[in-house]
């Protein structure tokens, strides 16, 4: 293997990096192809990427030897941060102003893929505190504020404990929805009180507003199927989402007596 063929394969390697940690943290299509592409041109190199849901295909071509690499990688599961998103779009810039060689980007990248999300506690406290405030939206009481908030958490928790088992992503909504409104049925039949409201905001915390956005995005600016799949994936978890609370209500026989 040549000098030339082994930096364009590790260009490649490193471009495609950005490009799926840019997906995978929540960026549209289209923010994804414009940094991953500002990048490689300033590294000296032409890129052509095609995204899907689970994966994205690039090919690399040197500008001066004409020389071209073509890699295929796999998506794992979306974990939104838009802090990396936006590291990374400013790192896009600055190899662009400063001249960076492709081991400076790489190093670079490195350290912004180590950025952490918020810390577990918080991360519990304040969409609970979310999830409980949108009760008080939907006219819930102070007692149906309580316990969205504590069967909030307890989702997030099964969410979170299923995640790190690496379950798939619809059983994990399956689960944590079925969890956060079986919270809601116990207090129901401890209380005897109907906490409509508290079983309405319970599961709010797992709706999918990113890729539904992204979806939405991406078809007005002519990414139609990446559009189309993402939108898909989306209405999937929604689907899950609903079979969880369903599965939930029938076991409890809320609205089956």
């Amino acid at each position: 293997m040549t000098e030339t063929s082994i930096e364009i394969k590790f260009a490649s390697e490193v471009i495609s990096d950005i490009a799926i940690s840019l997906i995978m943290n929540g960026a549209n299509t289209s923010r994804t192809l414009k940094n991953t592409q500002r990048i490689a041109n300033a590294l000296g190199y032409d890129a052509d990427l095609f995204f899907s849901l689970s994966g994205v295909v690039l090919s690399v071509r040197d500008q001066k030897t004409n020389v071209i690499h073509t890699i295929v990688r796999a998506i794992p599961h979306i974990g939104v941060n838009f802090e990396i998103v936006s590291e990374i779009s400013i790192l896009s810039w600055r190899v662009v102003h400063e001249k960076m060689n492709v081991n400076s980007v790489n190093e670079e990248f490195n350290s912004i893929k180590k950025i952490n999300h918020y810390p577990k506690p918080a991360i519990w406290f304040f969409v609970g505190l979310a999830g409980a405030s949108l009760c008080r939206i939907l006219n819930g009481s102070w007692i149906e504020f309580f316990i969205t908030f504590f069967a909030t958490v307890m989702g997030i928790l099964a969410r979170q404990f299923l995640t790190q088992k690496k379950f798939n992503i619809f059983i994990i909504f399956t689960v944590a929805s079925f969890t956060a409104v079986s919270v809601v049925n116990i207090f129901r039949i401890i209380t005897g009180l109907e906490l409509k409201s508290a079983f309405a905001a319970s599961v709010l915390f797992l709706i999918p507003g990113v890729p539904l956005i992204n979806s939405f995005i991406d078809i007005l600016e002519g990414y139609v199927m990446q559009g189309i799949a993402r939108g898909m994936h989306g209405s999937m978890l929604i689907f899950v989402i609903a079979m969880g609370l369903f599965l939930s209500l029938f076991l409890f026989g809320y609205g089956f007596n």
